[in-house]
């Protein structure tokens, strides 16, 4: 590639040569003459170029919009806008095979309505189990009551009045004891006497002695009743008591474990109708996806045309069937164009962002593109198996002006990055410095031929080396080998540093 923005100054020095119709003529020692185009000479003057550093590599769109494929299964392309159209936002970039979708969507309305039900009836369940829990506990907190009073009147009447009934019972037999007694007593004076009859006393006495078993009995029945009668229903009312409690408890246990077990299943029900909602609400979602429009306005690139291996795809076409998550389709924004160029990691030192760069595509050679560094790649790739130890870095270069062309992302192009600018130096064509180990040369005319000449050289280009030292402004170089006729001198052996 050459160089642009040259300037060079001076002119060239007279030589001792013939000019012929564009060669020159030189004689040698042997007396014969070898032609010497004009074109393989030059004159080294001083004067400033540029150093730049060539690249190639693809356009592509500073911004754009990639199209995915969103469906987890069954994607197969029914209806596929060409590649290479220019679409509105809205428009329908591909349609896909939604038919099992629908069948999916409405097996998952029709399982969401049976789980509704489902629910319906736990809920309705869990309302009579409440109620049921309610009446229960009622009737036993009512047993409780009931149990309670019981043993409150036991305790607080029937004891008190059984109680008042043997005391009175005792007492009586003890009073009617004591008259008989008095009554026997006073009749056994009387018999004695003889005022009374043996059959008289007989009946006293034994009115007595029914008195007594009727006093002894009235007493029996105290001490039966304190420690037998009145301790047994005391028993009896406490456990009927304790027993309605136990009961209440009981039921308060398994009353709750069934509230428990309703609620559980409550929540399985609305858990399942939740997953149930989510697969129909992601169903249709994937229904949606099913018709893919653009987001915005662009030109349509397959991502079957992007990449590496584009040559080796198979274009997207209508019945292909995508994987999940797949780039289709890309829509570049045109308007915003860059390059993306490879630089040999020899020389990508020298690129930093904001630099000048011209670029050309291949496809618009009538086209030169001003553009600026944007970025330098982090990371070197390799040459791949054609070349393996060569490392490129990426970078990437900003189109600042269109120009109204017809751009394109990943057309070849090639740019010249300018890194540096040499003034007012001397300087000589690249290809006429010749190197060997550590000794650099050119071949400068003398003495009517060309000797090896040693030099000192400073920045370069690809086209263009800066004189250091060894060359004066004037001093004319052969831009190739000359042939051995031609050759008036050569440096010593020991001048060459290996």
């Amino acid at each position: 590639m050459h160089n642009k923005g040259i300037s060079i100054t001076g002119v060239l020095v007279s030589l001792a040569v013939l000019v012929i119709g564009g060669v020159w003529m030189l004689g040698s020692g042997g007396g014969k003459t070898e032609q010497v185009f004009s074109g393989e000479l030059y004159t080294v003057v001083v004067g400033s170029f540029e150093v730049s550093v060539p690249s190639s590599g693809e356009l592509a769109s500073k911004n754009q919009i990639n199209i995915y494929n969103h469906l987890e299964s069954g994607a197969t392309i029914i209806e596929l806008v060409e590649e290479g159209s220019r679409v509105a936002q809205g428009d329908v970039l591909l349609r896909l095979n939604d038919e099992k979708i629908k069948d999916d969507i409405r097996n998952s309305e029709i399982s969401v309505d049976t789980v509704k039900n489902e629910l319906q009836n736990a809920r309705s369940g869990f309302s009579i189990t409440e109620k049921k829990r309610d009446s229960e506990l009622a009737a036993k907190q009512l047993e409780i009551d009931l149990a309670r009073l019981a043993l409150q009147s036991w305790q607080e009447g029937e004891v008190v009045a059984k109680r008042q009934d043997l005391a009175l019972a005792v007492q009586t037999a003890d009073k009617n004891y004591q008259r008989l007694f008095k009554k026997f007593e006073s009749s056994t004076q009387l018999f004695e006497q003889k005022f009374l009859s043996r059959d008289e006393l007989d009946q006293d006495e034994i009115a007595l002695l029914n008195a007594s078993a009727t006093l002894k009995k009235a007493n029996l029945d105290v001490v039966v009743y304190e420690n037998y009668t009145h301790l047994q229903q005391k028993q009896v009312k406490e456990s009927d008591l304790q027993q309605a409690k136990d009961e209440y408890e009981r039921a308060t246990e398994r009353l709750a474990s069934e509230i428990k077990t309703s609620q559980s299943n409550i929540e399985a029900k609305e858990n399942k109708l939740a997953s149930h909602v989510e697969l129909l609400e992601k169903r249709r979602g994937q229904l949606e996806k099913c018709i893919v429009v653009a987001p915005a306005n662009g030109m349509v690139v397959y991502a079957s045309s992007m990449g590496r291996n584009r040559e080796e795809n198979q274009p997207l076409d209508v019945g292909e069937n995508l994987h999940r998550n797949q780039l289709v389709m890309t829509i570049p924004d045109t308007s915003n164009m860059i390059a993306r160029v490879k630089v040999n990691e020899a020389l990508s030192g020298l690129i930093t962002s904001g630099q000048r760069a011209t670029i050309t595509c291949d496809a618009l050679p009538d086209f030169v593109f001003d553009g600026e560094v944007l970025s330098v790649g982090v990371l070197a790739e390799g040459g791949g198996w054609r070349d393996p130890n060569r490392r490129d870095y990426t970078v990437e270069l900003k189109i600042t002006d269109l120009q109204g062309a017809p751009l394109k992302p990943s057309m070849r192009c090639s740019a010249e990055i300018f890194v540096e600018n040499i003034n007012d130096v001397l300087f000589v064509p690249i290809h006429s410095i010749h190197r060997r180990g550590g000794t650099i040369w050119v071949w400068k005319q003398a003495g009517g031929g060309y000797k090896q000449h040693e030099i000192t050289i400073g920045s370069f280009s690809d086209s263009y080396a800066e004189i250091v030292g060894g060359l004066e402004s004037q001093d004319v170089v052969l831009l190739r080998e000359p042939s051995p006729s031609m050759v008036v001198g050569r440096l010593m052996d020991e001048e060459i540093k290996e």
